[in-house]
């Protein structure tokens, strides 16, 4: 059972990975991504461990660090794991999976922006921060309901969920 749940892990990194390299490679705004790689962090947080989801985040920060370089790892790694502490709070809350992703992205993205402040020396990316919020929170809109799609179908899929209410949005 064990290396079931190493295969299963490695799948999911693998698949984080590769979702944040596409990503890369879609023309957007700068500082803009879709995010989906967050569907892969929110599963493993949801139907696997904290333990799990944490690893994910900061192997998925190390290949971004390798494959786009120094300020790309640490901007990966800041943001995901300030999201990954926001989920995770509002995951222990049972709040609803639309509201922990739209949290998640926004929060991904206010560590983005601490971390370019630090990097920088300067205040003055904080006046990115009201149209990162607004992508944030559209991507955490789609990451989650992309997963409450897909969840059904995947491996662990009832495991850590404590209620069906948990996966309903604000819409039900």
């Amino acid at each position: 059972m064990r290396s079931k749940r190493l295969a299963l892990d490695s799948i999911l990194l693998a698949l984080a990975a590769a979702f944040s390299f596409l990503e890369s490679m879609i023309p957007t705004p700068v500082g803009i991504r879709l995010g989906l790689s967050s569907i892969v962090v929110m599963y493993a947080l949801l139907c696997l461990s904290t333990a799990e989801a944490s690893a994910i985040v900061l192997l998925k920060a190390c290949f971004a660090l390798i494959t786009r370089g120094f300020y790309a790892g640490i901007l990966s790694l800041s943001g995901s794991f300030l999201s990954l502490l926001g989920m995770l709070i509002l995951y222990r809350m049972n709040s609803s999976l639309v509201l922990m992703s739209c949290i998640g992205g926004f929060l991904h993205n206010l560590g983005q922006i601490l971390a370019a402040s630090l990097f920088l020396g300067s205040g003055s990316v904080f006046s990115y921060l009201p149209i990162l919020t607004a992508a944030g929170l559209t991507a955490g809109f789609v990451s989650a309901s992309l997963l409450r799609m897909i969840l059904p179908y995947l491996p662990y899929s009832n495991c850590s969920i404590r209620s069906s209410q948990f996966l309903k949005g604000p819409d039900k």
